[in-house]
């Protein structure tokens, strides 16, 4: 079951090409993978594909060698994922635990509904970053767009470049 935690090795590891799989296989190939106990995995060739990396409930190192499309690693309770590219709009949503590291620039929404752990973009990030957000840490290493913490409830955001307009409304 994708949703039960499984003992893997940091040490032991695999590499999967996306290239020719669609995102469903992809994280269906991570689920298998872990469930075989491995720790750390890398995904090469992801072609921007959308939900690559949702829902992984357990401790894993995933290192993703590309850009991702939308909502790339949402819904995740405890990896630590780096993406060594960009990422389309929903990065991250409903993060519970864990850390994502993301090279390049993000789309909008990125850390939406956040409840923990550290997400960090290295470049810009669009508007609504750290949307709902209920915990955790976001960093955005450049510039972030409008409205970022609109309707935040807990957590940290800090922007090291400009902040667009509106930034903190609503905020609880």
């Amino acid at each position: 079951v994708a949703g039960d935690l499984v003992a893997v090795d940091f040490a032991k590891r695999a590499e999967i090409d996306a290239e020719p799989l669609g995102a469903q296989e992809i994280n269906l190939e991570i689920r298998e993978l872990m469930r075989q106990g491995y720790g750390t995995i890398a995904v090469r060739n992801p072609g921007a594909k959308h939900g690559v990396g949702v829902g992984i409930l357990n401790r894993l190192q995933l290192h993703i060698e590309g850009s991702l499309g939308y909502f790339g690693i949402g819904l995740i309770d405890g990896p630590n994922v780096r993406i060594r590219g960009r990422v389309g709009w929903s990065c991250a949503e409903n993060m519970m635990a864990g850390t994502v590291i993301i090279e390049k620039n993000a789309g909008s929404t990125f850390g939406a509904a956040m409840r923990g752990g550290d997400l960090v973009c290295r470049g810009d990030v669009g508007a609504r970053m750290g949307i709902d957000m209920k915990g955790g840490t976001v960093i955005a290493g450049g510039r972030a767009g409008a409205f970022c913490g609109f309707m935040m409830q807990r957590g940290r955001m800090v922007i090291l470049g400009d902040a667009g307009v509106n930034l903190g409304d609503s905020m609880y």
